[in-house]
């Protein structure tokens, strides 16, 4: 009788799920290969098989991880943000998301055009042909935000969206005024452009433009390019935003705990998987995520001595 009351009183675990999904974006990419060396430490150190699959991008990833579509998925910090919030581009709340860390890599806001065109500044953007990348990306957003302070709206220019290899070639054979790349500095496809194909120019964000942009949208965080960058005659004046990496709600508090812990414990790995996270680490893993943590992240950081900042 005593062993059946304690048996009763007995919490059960739930089940590890079988299988598990991370949402990247397209194959050519930084989320798809980082993507894959953590579903690779998952399946070989966790012991759940998992897969990187091919979205939408930052975006979609969002409205996966939240419908249980993928379980966990790389997006940007203040994708996250607008999703938990509804704001643009989500209609309603999406609050199956929350963070199982941050820091994954820095996406450098860089918009291009050819060194002799016309276009000396964002404003000059206006009613051009730009590329805005691939449709779904967390990059449109921030050019619609950016492009309110200039004075323009999404109905004043003409939008294209395709990968950042095409819209090099474009750019290159006349076929775009300018395009944006919302990724890790340098970015290959802008490095290629400008060394082989055609020389181009950087555009900068004036000071008082970024401080105005900064009140209302504080995860844009000012950055400057340096000159032997992309070898630019003057440094670029930008921001970054801070990818990130997120999970469903839903997901067992232990699960999540063991995949904090084996990523970390594997993180050469990660950081092996593309240049753009050379320099990811555990400390900033805890900054700059401006949505909760899963409660089994926040376990292995504390175990660590982190704060989450």
């Amino acid at each position: 009788m005593l062993l059946a009351l304690l048996g009763a009183t007995q919490v059960v675990a739930a089940p590890a799920p079988k299988f598990l999904t991370i949402g990247t974006a397209g194959a050519g990419g930084a989320y798809y290969p980082i993507g894959i060396s953590m579903a690779d430490i998952i399946t070989n150190k966790v012991g759940v098989q998992t897969t990187a699959q091919i979205t939408g991008g930052a975006i979609e990833n969002c409205i996966l991880i939240n419908n249980k579509t993928n379980d966990i998925a790389i997006t940007l910090g203040f994708m996250a943000y607008s999703a938990r919030n509804a704001l643009h581009p989500y209609k309603s709340k999406l609050e199956n998301v929350v963070g199982l860390f941050s820091g994954l890599s820095k996406g450098v806001f860089q918009i291009v055009v050819d060194k002799n065109s016309p276009i000396k500044s964002i404003k000059d953007v206006k009613g051009k042909r730009v590329s805005l990348g691939p449709a779904g990306g967390g990059a449109i957003t921030l050019f619609m935000q950016v492009i309110q302070s200039y004075g323009f709206n999404e109905k004043e220019f003409k939008p294209v969206y395709q990968s950042y290899e095409q819209s090099a070639d474009a750019l290159a054979d006349g076929n775009l005024d300018a395009i944006l790349v919302q990724a890790a500095a340098p970015t290959p496809a802008l490095v290629q452009l400008a060394a082989t194909k055609k020389p181009t120019r950087f555009l900068s964000i004036e000071d008082q433009t970024m401080q105005e942009l900064r009140k209302k949208y504080p995860y844009m965080i000012p950055v400057t390019l340096g000159k032997d960058m992309y070898k630019t005659d003057e440094p670029v004046k930008t921001f970054y935003t801070t990818i990130v990496v997120v999970v469903n709600k839903d997901l067992d508090a232990d699960l999540i705990y063991r995949i904090t812990k084996e990523i970390f414990t594997n993180i050469d790995k990660v950081k092996a998987s593309h240049p753009s996270v050379s320099e990811f680490d555990l400390n900033s893993a805890v900054q700059g995520l401006p949505v909760p943590y899963h409660p089994g992240s926040v376990r292995y950081f504390k175990e660590k001595g982190l704060t989450i900042k």
